[in-house]
């Protein structure tokens, strides 16, 4: 089952957990088949705070005896961050990731990545050509565009893409082979559709701007003579434009006024050029069909052939990122994630329990808006067992439905109910979450 809470910051989302954790202590050492997890460690101080607060305080002698159990036993006390579980979680995959078990987390990736640059570059010999050619050509395009080559700076960037959530994101959900799409020979060849799809559409633009400059020329007139020469400004975008340089998109006026002709004048003068319609649109219309038709191909051909060069080093980079993992025996924290993925992804539930050495029967998450998808993924791998039903789904909550107090006996809610003031009581589900509206702060999340 699932039973999710939706409400504001500072509302009361993480009582409301404590409160939730409390009422499924309902049998000795009941706290070692729970586990909660939070988004930094601020809440989860603060949920174990008020979980041991409540049994200090409380004169319930069965209440009395779990704090006691909780005390010696602390380690099972399963309330951590979000980060921190799936670390210890994967620790004890060690022999299936290859990692000795003695391996450290890396938060910063970035560094990690500007050193596998580095290596990559600094590898480099004669023997090389094929990489040597592909950068050359790289820098040569930033060159031929005016630009200041920035090698080191340009390959950086694109390897963290290539590293980031978002990427790894795209890649799985539409199957593509990352060896194929990045290699040498598919970059080439789209290198030069790119090229072409540039090529082609400044060729027609240059030749449709120069029909509409005879036009108005052989009329007697220049475009620079329309209401605050609107047409003669955007025509210096194309006929200006310097070798290497991209063609700058039309203005907002010139797409929504040149299709009709009695907007290309001042009010004045349109008596004077009335007879020119005939004579003038045509050629600004052939303009206009050739920019609706190839400007968003041509303007993403300039973002793609940008990216060309850096996508030359994926496969080098996946390999000697790799390796320098495996040399600092250091894993990368945006990587765990997808490893443990990788690992448990269809795996029984009772396969990962006896890796863990614990089995949990209820799963609380708070801040759940910043759970990632694969992080999700996981918990469903842990939740799931054969013949057990593991997800429910129940109501949403408002901010004003979180005005509740602490009992001697907390009752958890069956459901919360949009607009509304109150809670239900009801039992306990093996996943419950809080979700907020605004995202909180990963600087102290692990």
């Amino acid at each position: 089952m699932i039973k999710i809470l939706k409400a504001s910051a500072g509302s009361g989302k993480t009582f409301a957990l404590a409160n939730y954790y409390l009422a499924l202590l309902t049998e000795r050492y009941a706290y070692r088949h729970i586990l909660a997890v939070t988004f930094t460690n601020k809440a989860t101080a603060e949920m174990k705070s008020r979980i041991l607060k409540f049994l200090a305080t409380s004169k319930d002698s069965r209440n009395q005896e779990m704090l006691r159990d909780i005390l010696h036993d602390y380690s099972a006390f399963s309330v951590s961050t979000i980060d921190r579980f799936f670390q210890q979680t994967l620790k004890a995959f060690s022999r299936e990731i290859g990692q000795f078990a003695s391996y450290q987390v890396e938060l910063d990736q970035k560094s990690l990545v500007a050193e596998t640059v580095d290596r990559i570059l600094d590898s480099l010999t004669e023997d090389d050509k094929g990489m040597l050619n592909w950068l050359s050509d790289s820098m040569m395009e930033q060159l031929e565009k005016g630009e200041r080559p920035k090698l080191e700076k340009s390959l950086n960037d694109v390897a963290n893409r290539l590293k980031s959530d978002e990427h790894r994101a795209v890649i799985e959900e539409n199957g593509i082979d990352e060896e194929k799409a990045y290699s040498k020979e598919s970059l080439t060849h789209m290198r030069k559709l790119m090229r072409s799809v540039i090529s082609s559409y400044e060729k027609d633009m240059r030749e449709a701007a120069a029909e509409v400059e005879k036009a108005f020329s052989d009329n007697g007139i220049s475009p620079n003579d329309t209401s605050s020469g609107f047409i003669g400004k955007n025509l210096l975008k194309i006929t200006e434009v310097k070798p290497g340089e991209e063609i700058r998109d039309f203005t907002d006026t010139f797409k929504r006024d040149v299709s009709d002709f009695s907007k290309w004048f001042r009010k004045n003068d349109q008596p004077k050029y009335a007879g020119l319609e005939g004579a003038l649109a045509p050629p600004v219309a052939k303009l206009l069909s050739i920019y609706r038709k190839g400007s968003k191909a041509y303007r993403t051909a300039h973002i793609l052939i940008k990216q060309i060069g850096g996508l030359g080093i994926a496969s080098e980079l996946r390999t000697e990122f790799q390796t320098l993992l495996k040399e600092k025996n250091v894993m990368s924290l945006d990587d765990s994630n997808v490893i443990l993925k990788n690992i448990i992804d269809g795996a029984d539930a009772p396969f990962i329990y006896e890796k863990l050495g614990t089995r949990y029967e209820h799963f609380l998450l708070d801040e759940f808006q910043d759970t990632s998808r694969v992080q999700w993924d996981n918990f469903l791998n842990n939740s799931r067992e054969p013949g057990k039903k593991a997800l429910k789904a129940t109501g949403e909550a408002s901010a004003g439905s979180l005005n509740s107090t602490t009992t001697s006996s907390p009752t958890p809610p069956d459901a919360w109910t949009t607009n509304t003031d109150h809670r239900k009581p009801g039992c306990p589900s093996p996943l419950y979450t809080a979700r907020g509206k605004t995202k909180g702060s990963s600087a102290n999340r692990r």
